[in-house]
C-alpha cells in the first residue's frame, strides 16, 4: 500500500530515536527518548525495564504513524546487553560500552592468549568496551549469567516478536566472535568462564528475525505480524542510512568517532594470520546486509570529552561552539584528550581562555581522526571523498578542523539521522521493499573549497 513506512529503531548512547520513512526514504517522522543510562554504584548502566520503557516512549511519539509501519529494523550502541531466559530477560543490569568495569578481564585474555592472537582470532584488539569483559566481571561480582547473550538490539527484536538472534557486526563487537567465519570463539569463552552461556546465533541484517507478537503489538503499538531485523552496529548502519559507499571513508562524529572504510583483505580465511601487524588499533566488522567486511577505526570518544570540558568549564554550549569558531588553538595531545573522555580534565586547560580550550580539544581530535584515516586509506586502498555524518556536523569549528587536515575531497551528509535510516531501509529489505544496497538514495553536500556550505554548520555534537 502507498501510505506503508518502515521503521528504524537507534538505541544510541545519548538517545534512542524511532524514524518512520516512506518508499522514497524520506522521514515522515521521528520520536526521540532519552538512553537511561544512569550512574550507579559500580559504573553506568539502566535497566531492561528502564530500556523498554524508553523504547516505547520514542515509538508513541510517533503517534498514528505507527500503525502504518510494515517492517521494522533495530540498530544499536555494540557491547551493551544482556542474559535472557525460558522466563524473559534476566535482572542483569546493562552496562555501558564506555563503562570502565572489565579491564582485569581484558588482562587475562591478553595473558592467557596474548595480543596478537586475540587480535587474529576476532579482528579486534581486546579491550574493556566488549561484552565479554562486562560479562567476566559480572560473573566474577555474583552474578548469574546462565541463559542466552545477545545485544540490546537482539532484546528488542525479543520484546516484540519473541524470537532470540543477533547480527554479526553487532556479534563482532562481543570480544568473541570470527567476523570472518561468521562464529564465536569458543576457546576464548571457554578461558573467560562464558560457554555456559548460549549465544544467540549471529545472522545477516535484513534477514527477517521474527514478527511482532500479539504481546509485542500491546507494548509498542505496531502492527502484529510485521517482520523484523536487526540492522546492526550503529556505526556501521550510519554509514548506510548516510548514502556512503565502499569507495568512501565514513567519519562518524559523535559521542564515539568511528572512521568506517570498505576492505576486501578479510574475504578469505588465510587473511587472518597477518591482521595484527597490518590492523593495528583498527576493528574488522561487517558491512550489514552483505557478506562484505569493513574497517573500524573507533578508538576515541569526543562527545564525552567535549561533554566532560563543557561541565569543567561551566560554559553554555552553543556559546562556546560560537566563540571558538575563529580561534587558533594547537591541538592537544592524546593522552590529555583520553584522560578528558574518563572525567579527567586537565588543571592547566581549565587555566587557559574558555574557547582556546575547546579550540585545542578539537584541534586534537580532528589531528588524531586524520591520522587514523591515513591508515585507513592505506590499508583499503580506498580512495575516495571523506564523507562527514553524525551529530557532530553541528559544531563548525570541528568541521573546520578537519577540513585544514584533509588530503582528500570531503562532503557532509544531509541526513542527520543516518542511523536511524538505515535500520529503517534494513527493514525495507526484510520487508520485501527492496534488495540490500538498493537502497533509496541520500543526499550529500560537497564541502572542500566550499566556505558557503561550512558557513551552514553551526550548533553542537
Amino acid at each position: 500500500m502507498r501510505d506503508e513506512l518502515l521503521l528504524g529503531i537507534d538505541l544510541g548512547t545519548s538517545s534512542i530515536k524511532a524514524n518512520a520513512i516512506d518508499r522514497h526514504g524520506r522521514s515522515m517522522g521521528i520520536g526521540v527518548a532519552p538512553t537511561p543510562f544512569a550512574t550507579r554504584a559500580h559504573g553506568v548502566e539502566m535497566t531492561t525495564d528502564d530500556l523498554f520503557a524508553a523504547i516505547g516512549s520514542a515509538i508513541a511519539d510517533l503517534g498514528v504513524l505507527a500503525s502504518r509501519v510494515s517492517a521494522v529494523g533495530v540498530a544499536s550502541m555494540g557491547e551493551t546487553g544482556t542474559i535472557i531466559r525460558p522466563d524473559g530477560p534476566s535482572d542483569l543490569p546493562l552496562v555501558a560500552w564506555h563503562d570502565e568495569r572489565g579491564t582485569e578481564i581484558v588482562d587475562e585474555l591478553v595473558a592467557g592468549f596474548g595480543a596478537d592472537e586475540v587480535r587474529r582470532r576476532t579482528g579486534r584488539q581486546a579491550r574493556s568496551v566488549t561484552s565479554v569483559a562486562k560479562l567476566g566481571w559480572l560473573l566474577r561480582n555474583g552474578h548469574e549469567t546462565g541463559g542466552t547473550w545477545t545485544g540490546v538490539a537482539g532484546l528488542t527484536v525479543w520484546k516484540l516478536t519473541g524470537a532470540l538472534a543477533q547480527e554479526q557486526s553487532l556479534a563482532a563487537s562481543s570480544g568473541a566472535f570470527d567476523p570472518v567465519a561468521g562464529e564465536y570463539d569458543r576457546e576464548i569463552l571457554s578461558f573467560l568462564g562464558l560457554d555456559s552461556l548460549v549465544w544467540a546465533p549471529a545472522r545477516v541484517a535484513g534477514t527477517p528475525f521474527g514478527r511482532v507478537t500479539a504481546q509485542g503489538a500491546a507494548w509498542s503499538g505496531l502492527p502484529v505480524g510485521i517482520p523484523v531485523t536487526i540492522a546492526g552496529h550503529d556505526h556501521p548502519v550510519g554509514v548506510i542510512g548516510s548514502g556512503g559507499d565502499r569507495t568512501e571513508v565514513i567519519d562518524s562524529m559523535g559521542t564515539g568517532e568511528p572512521l568506517v572504510v570498505a576492505w576486501d583483505a578479510a574475504a578469505s580465511r588465510g587473511a587472518h594470520p597477518s591482521w595484527p601487524d597490518q590492523l593495528g588499533d583498527l576493528t574488522v566488522t561487517a558491512w550489514p546486509g552483505t557478506d562484505r567486511h569493513m574497517l573500524l577505526w573507533e578508538t576515541l570518544r569526543p562527545g564525552l570529552a567535549m561533554r566532560n570540558l563543557q561541565r569543567a568549564l561551566r560554559v553554555d554550549r552553543d556559546d562556546i561552539e560560537f566563540s571558538a569558531i575563529r580561534v587558533e588553538a594547537e591541538g592537544l595531545d592524546l593522552p590529555t584528550l583520553v584522560a578528558m573522555q574518563d572525567g579527567h580534565v586537565s588543571p592547566d586547560l581549565l587555566r587557559r581562555p574558555a574557547q582556546e580550550a575547546w579550540a585545542a580539544t578539537l584541534e586534537g581530535y580532528a589531528a588524531a581522526s586524520a591520522d587514523a584515516e591515513v591508515r585507513m586509506r592505506a590499508l583499503s586502498g580506498v580512495t575516495g571523498t571523506t564523507l562527514l555524518i553524525g551529530g557532530g556536523l553541528r559544531s563548525r569549528r570541528w568541521v573546520e578542523a578537519k577540513l585544514r587536515r584533509a588530503l582528500h575531497p570531503v562532503a557532509m551528509a544531509q541526513e542527520r539521522e543516518a542511523v536511524s535510516r538505515g535500520a529503517a531501509l534494513l527493514a525495507g529489505v526484510a520487508a520485501g521493499w527492496w534488495e540490500a544496497e538498493g537502497y533509496p538514495p541520500a543526499d550529500v553536500i560537497p564541502l572542500s573549497g566550499s566556505d558557503a556550505a561550512i558557513g551552514s554548520v553551526s550548533g553542537h555534537a
